[in-house]
Parts: structure tokens; C-alpha cells; sequence
């Protein structure tokens, strides 16, 4: 699997079966990540989960934040029209540090962004 095959839209990403601990729902805390500017970097992995396919990285608004469904994001920039969604996981945001972040994957530059994640995409296993 190539860097193309993954550049068209960004994909849904799901938690792994390993992750079968159900992360802590809080709608509260979840909704005052709408309207937040979120930088997300995804590592897409070969099979093996530890050979690195590729690294892209997105940037956009939280539109929606459900616990079924997860978090909703408008995409700006180079994936400006698409829409992502992640995981309904609290703990994988973290406030970002003020400042220039430059996507390695684009060259884009975000300022200030408010929120950064990271997601692990492993690819399946063929059986």
C-alpha cells in the first residue's frame, strides 16, 4: 500500500479490538470541543503494527461531537471539503502549545491551532 491510497479523503478511523476498554463518555466535556480548531496526525501501519506505510496529517473544525459516532471534523487547508471523523476517545486530545505547526505531509503552516491528536491506523491482517 502506497502514500496515494490514502491521500484521496481522509478515512474513518476506529478504534482498534484491543482497545475493548471503553473510553470515558463525557457529553459535556465533548461538546466544548466544537468549533475548536483541531491538528490531527495519523500514522498508517502495515499489518505487523509496527512498519510505518505513511504519515498524514489533517486540519479543520470539531463539528460534531457524538458517543457513538465520535468526533466530526471539517477539514481545511489541502483537505479543505472533506470530512473526517475520529473516534469517540476524550483522552486522545490534548490542548496544543501556541505557536507555527507545519504539516510535514502538505507543508501547510496552522497557527494556533487549540487541540492536537494522534491516531495509529493499523492495516488488516490478510488471512
Amino acid at each position: 500500500m502506497g502514500e496515494d491510497q490514502f491521500n484521496s479523503a481522509p478515512p474513518p478511523i476506529r478504534q482498534s479490538e484491543e482497545a475493548a476498554e471503553k473510553p470515558r463518555w463525557d457529553q459535556r466535556e465533548a461538546d466544548l470541543l466544537i468549533g475548536k480548531c483541531v491538528l490531527a496526525g495519523v500514522t498508517y501501519l502495515a499489518s505487523d503494527g509496527e512498519t510505518v506505510l505513511s504519515q498524514l496529517q489533517y486540519h479543520g473544525k470539531i463539528t460534531k461531537a457524538e458517543p457513538r459516532v465520535g468526533f466530526t471534523i471539517e477539514c481545511e487547508g489541502a483537505s479543505a471539503g472533506k470530512t473526517m471523523v475520529l473516534p469517540p476517545d476524550l483522552r486522545a486530545f490534548q490542548v496544543a502549545g501556541k505557536g507555527q505547526y507545519r504539516l510535514r505531509s502538505t507543508g501547510e503552516v496552522v497557527n494556533d491551532p487549540d487541540m492536537l491528536t494522534t491516531w495509529s491506523v493499523v492495516q488488516p491482517s490478510k488471512s
